[in-house]
């Protein structure tokens, strides 16, 4: 008990030290059924490149229906063909491509509209170029 409430004092200690550090403490609220990211085009992208972002999301979003559309193609197939590598490869795919996708291009292209860096932007094309 004492030691629960004492850990929870020097957590708010740190919060409100970050606070008055200028320190932005992003709260998680995407997806809303199971929040593991921040993401919010409306109020951090400024609005006259809001609609190039809405399209590199709804890309991340194509990406990983067509990488799960992927996995239940391939199923069906080693059903059929009885071969496990293809379904294998299916899932590595879809297993680092999506989250890989989101770190590598789809988040230093959020973190470049909001902050307006032209270092993130060279790390966007970079490996954008290289994933498409």
């Amino acid at each position: 008990m004492f030691l629960s409430l004492v850990i929870e004092q020097e957590v708010k200690r740190k919060e409100d030290a970050a606070a008055r550090a200028g320190v932005v403490l992003e709260e998680k609220n995407w997806p809303p059924f199971f929040p593991i990211i921040h993401h919010d085009i409306a109020k951090e992208i400024p609005v006259h490149v809001q609609r190039m972002q809405y399209l590199a999301f709804a890309s991340l979003l194509g990406l990983t229906a067509c990488l799960f559309w992927n996995f239940i193609a391939v199923t069906a197939a080693w059903i059929k063909v009885e071969n496990v590598k293809i379904w294998l490869l299916a899932i590595i795919y879809f297993i680092s491509g999506v989250p890989g996708a989101y770190v590598l291009w789809y988040r230093p292209l959020y973190n470049a509209m909001r902050t307006d860096s032209a270092l993130k932007f060279g790390w966007f094309f970079l490996f954008y170029m290289v994933c498409i």
